[in-house]
């Protein structure tokens, strides 16, 4: 029924209702009279009830008319206020942006892009879930995060991946251990001690996994821990060899152990913003990927300076 009734009979009914006077009512609007009254007769034929008692000196509204006008006043207001939600978001004077994030990357440069974006536009809520890669990825697949910024390698079928800047693995160990008097060590040295790791849904996990893998070698850590911070902290104990991005070890304290040169390979991995293809990200969610972008450069340089000490 209701799509046989256009904005214009709506219009005209508020211009009625609120002028009391067919004359007024069409005056308001720029319209004839004759119009008005029309627009007003098919939205009475349609919702088939009298909208307004007419009399040769006034219009009153009938309680049918009064029941409408209440309502799509009340409709009204909750679309006006959408609206300017909507306004509000798009001029980033409000919104929410939510982002997964690996541990490692939400310790490393990420604060730095939030404290940028809240300078610029502190109004906007931002909601930062910290987890594994595999649970990141879930929670953007079910819509509970805009996007993930995590160590991924290429775009798939499902996800749009664009890389930030370029993270490698460093080996460390316990400071005066053999491997430590050395210039360089391979992956053959390093495998023949315990290993405490990340564990298994993480995404450093996998990579040292297919690292091992590709060099022919067995990947069996003797001690998984929840974040890097735990593995440091293993490693100087005296546990175990350890990895530790470069872009975490820029910002934890190391001391008690000692970094290792790998002399039989790079382990590297791409760090970057991934979203769900087809998906269209939020206003507020572009601009804190383009903060992103701005600020992912001077992470990428912390980088080069670790491997020229190397």
């Amino acid at each position: 029924m209701l799509i046989n009734i256009s904005p214009g009979d709506l219009e005209a009914f508020f211009a009625v209702a609120e002028s009391g006077s067919f004359s007024r009512g069409a005056a308001a609007l720029g319209l004839s009279q004759p119009a008005v009254s029309a627009r007003i007769r098919h939205l009475e034929e349609v919702l088939g009830v009298t909208l307004f008692h007419r009399t040769s000196r006034r219009v009153a509204i009938s309680d049918s008319g009064e029941r409408l006008r209440v309502r799509l006043e009340r409709t009204m207001g909750e679309l006006r206020g959408l609206l300017k939600e909507f306004d509000d978001e798009a001029g980033l004077r409000k919104g929410r942006v939510r982002i997964g994030a690996s541990p490692s990357i939400a310790a490393s440069f990420l604060p730095n892009a939030v404290a940028k974006f809240k300078k610029r536009w502190p109004a906007i809520e931002i909601a930062l879930l910290d987890d594994f890669y595999g649970r990141d990825l879930e929670r953007l697949s079910q819509g509970a995060v805009d996007f993930a910024v995590i160590p991924f390698d290429r775009t798939t079928e499902q996800f749009h991946f664009e890389m930030l800047l370029k993270d490698s693995f460093i080996p460390i160990v316990p400071n005066g251990h053999k491997l430590a008097l050395r210039k360089g060590v391979s992956l053959a040295d390093i495998v023949r001690e315990p290993l405490v790791t990340m564990p298994p849904e993480s995404a450093a996990w996998g990579t040292l996994k297919r690292v091992f893998a590709a060099a022919g070698l067995e990947f069996h850590p003797s001690i998984q821990t929840q974040s890097a911070l735990s593995v440091v902290a293993m490693v100087r104990a005296g546990l175990g060899v350890g990895f530790v991005t470069r872009l975490v070890s820029a910002r934890i304290v190391t001391t008690g152990v000692t970094p290792l040169t790998l002399t039989d390979c790079k382990i590297e991995r791409s760090v970057g913003i991934v979203r769900v293809q087809g998906r269209e990200l939020p206003n507020a969610a572009r601009m804190f990927c383009k903060t992103l972008r701005e600020v992912a450069p001077s992470y990428s340089k912390i980088g080069r300076k670790h491997r020229a000490s190397d």
